[in-house]
């Protein structure tokens, strides 16, 4: 009987004990800054069926991000990339800029509750008046086309980021992914091509963020080199714990360290932890049931029918096969702020693009990242520093390059 009582007072002291802690971590999280470092929007974004101002089957909205004590996301424009014709680009420019669009029409339908941020001081000013901010960026820069004459309009616009590539080699530079559809080579630039070289040195100048997610190593090394400003890697894991070729090598991440930069650890299950025995043959017999092995080819290509069918039989091969879970994903945080230093890592998700784990499978989780990296006994400093501080001191750093 006594012992059943002591352990009955043990577990309470337990619970309360973690509890507290919980308190203490949601407090946290309210005191703090938040930006996720990469979010998707699908092409129905601010759709009737998908206003951002009311809850919807999106993974972010403007309710889930009230949820999760969201300040801030940094909202990107993708579009599947195809040829390199006029049509093509004409098509991407058409495709991107509704993608833009979406964005800015958020900001002008909800003027009280979010924000188009153009710059760090911006944001922090949105976030001080109690609005969430939106940051614009590309993935890929394959719609800019043969030449760089639209980049000046999209920086008016508010576009800050450009992630150089996606899957498939384009204009500017080789991917880690090459794709059979492109007829790709392994390698056609050997990284990065003359016009990538131009298109870096016109962000640097711009004061407009490079990205090398997705790009070769060496792309990786020679953007390094090459940039006169701080570089990222906003959605990219660890090649040290996940042997992929969207991961990135200890060396790569160095590199983008000493230009002042730093690497975005994406919460995209496959880049966290090894697949589970079974995995693979299962997501290729849903893959070749479509055609593809590139979810984005399905979401982006395929009609509205098939995609609702694409994304209930992918739901049950998630049930069958757990994605990662948010103590996953703060391993890679872990590895990376050992190697790199806590000043040159942050926070992303490529959610609607396949991100999200299980403790934070949409905005309305955001807090549970928060409250992993306190379970782990990183400071409020450093926590402060991985959702926000570090993408705005790098984010100023570009700016005050491109003034010199």
């Amino acid at each position: 009987m006594i012992r059943s009582v002591i352990a009955a007072f043990l577990s309470t002291l337990v619970f309360l004990s973690y509890a507290a802690a919980a308190q203490g971590s949601r407090s946290l999280h309210n005191r703090i800054i938040t930006f996720d470092a990469e979010m998707d929007i699908p092409f129905e974004f601010m759709s009737a069926d998908n206003d951002v101002g009311q809850d919807t089957s999106m993974q972010v909205d403007l309710p889930k991000m009230d949820r999760g004590g969201l300040d801030g996301a940094l909202f990107v424009s993708w579009v599947l990339q195809e040829g390199r014709t006029p049509s093509s680009y004409a098509k991407a420019r058409g495709d991107a800029d509704t993608k833009f669009s979406a964005i800015e029409k958020m900001a002008a339908t909800y003027p009280e509750r979010i924000g188009l941020a153009r710059s760090a001081d911006e944001a922090e000013q949105l976030t001080a008046e109690g609005k969430h901010f939106a940051v614009m960026g590309m993935v890929n820069a394959w719609p800019l086309g043969p030449d760089l004459s639209w980049l000046p309009s999209l920086y008016e616009r508010g576009l800050r980021t450009i992630t150089l590539n996606h899957a498939g080699h384009n204009q500017f530079s080789d991917s880690s992914r090459p794709r059979a559809i492109l007829n790709d080579a392994k390698q056609e630039h050997v990284g990065l091509s003359k016009l990538g070289r131009q298109l870096i040195r016109t962000m640097n100048n711009m004061g407009v963020i490079v990205d090398v997610s997705q790009v070769t190593s060496q792309a990786v090394f020679q953007t390094a080199e090459l940039s006169t400003a701080p570089i990222i890697a906003s959605h990219s894991g660890v090649k040290a714990i996940i042997e992929t070729a969207r991961n990135l090598t200890d060396s790569e991440m160095m590199a983008i360290e000493s230009t002042g930069g730093g690497v975005g650890i994406v919460a995209f299950s496959s880049y966290l932890r090894p697949s589970l025995p079974g995995q693979g043959q299962a997501f290729s017999v849903i893959m070749a049931e479509y055609g593809t092995a590139n979810v984005s080819e399905i979401t982006a290509a395929f009609s509205p029918e098939k995609v609702e069918k694409f994304k209930a039989d992918y739901a049950a091969y998630e049930k069958a096969f757990p994605p990662a879970t948010v103590s996953d994903y703060a391993d890679s945080i872990d590895y990376t702020v050992s190697l790199l230093g806590i000043d040159h890592v942050f926070i992303s998700s490529d959610m609607e693009h396949g991100g999200g784990v299980i403790g934070w499978k949409d905005a309305g989780e955001a807090f549970g990242v928060t409250e992993e990296l306190a379970l782990r006994g990183y400071s409020e400093e450093q926590i402060t520093k991985l959702w926000w501080g570090n993408f705005a001191r790098i984010w100023r750093a570009v700016d005050a390059a491109a003034e010199l």
